[in-house]
């Protein structure tokens, strides 16, 4: 008679089994009644049931794209391929998108994976830590610092996305889809956000979308301004940052002093 396998053997084994690795482990398992290999794909089936809904609900814009059927049989090989390591079912799917950038079932559909990022940085949105926004008053005394020392704290919520398709139109026209689908060249560049409850979304011009995120590296102003006029000779600065702050997505101002 074998030898009792150890307690990360046994693990191991059931890890692999409710993955569809091999069921070596049944010889182990005490079926309660049943075949322990049909115990087993009780646990495999409830498994796969669930991750399929993970990613269905990560990616509802992608499913409307392609279809359920292409979807869940593209959702069979990512969690084959890239199983869960996390037991946050939250975080299962982060690598879809450049999953599907490999596919070569995908290659027509050039414009797909970047929407599946945009979604994918809708649920880092939506499950960012908050922050408060600064006040008026923090507000009007950072106007007085010089730019060159002025750093700006965005919230943890804030997500950016530039794409070389019009994703933004692509997941709106999914929400609610037409006979007459959105043409996707063209570009959007994409800022993303929490909103009370809700995720927004915005396209911004491609400087302001290059100052925010010279901003969120912790680039000073001066810098973040700069890098936005290679972008666009005619950029404004002071839309940009009160659009921000009207948005509630500035949360410090910061000086060489320390936090304004």
């Amino acid at each position: 008679m074998p030898a009792a396998p150890r307690l990360h053997e046994l693990q191991q084994g059931f890890a692999d089994a409710v993955l569809g690795r091999g069921d070596a482990v049944a010889g182990w398992v005490d079926g309660a009644g049943l075949d322990p290999a049909a115990r087993l794909r009780i646990y495999r089936h409830a498994v796969a049931g669930t991750l399929m809904a993970a990613l269905r609900e990560s990616y509802p814009a992608v499913q409307a794209l392609v279809g359920d059927d292409f979807f869940d049989a593209m959702a069979v090989r990512y969690r084959q391929q890239h199983p869960s390591t996390c037991g946050n079912l939250q975080q299962f799917g982060d690598s879809l998108a450049d999953y599907m950038a490999t596919m070569s079932e995908t290659q027509t559909l050039p414009y797909l994976a970047d929407v599946a990022r945009l979604e994918w940085r809708r649920q880092l949105a939506a499950l960012a830590a908050d922050a408060p926004p600064v006040d008026a008053v923090t507000a009007a005394a950072a106007a007085l610092v010089a730019s060159e020392r002025l750093r700006i704290g965005l919230h943890p919520s804030l997500q950016w996305l530039r794409s070389d398709y019009a994703v933004l139109t692509l997941w709106q026209w999914c929400q609610s889809p037409s006979d007459a689908a959105p043409r996707v060249g063209g570009g959007e560049h994409v800022l993303l956000w929490r909103d009370g409850g809700e995720v927004a979304m915005a396209a911004v011009s491609p400087a302001t979308f290059r100052c925010i995120e010279r901003l969120a590296d912790g680039c000073d102003v001066a810098s973040a301004y700069l890098a936005a006029v290679d972008v666009d000779n005619d950029f404004d600065l002071e839309p940009c940052l009160r659009d921000l702050l009207a948005q509630g997505l500035i949360v410090a101002f910061i000086d060489e002093g320390g936090a304004t």
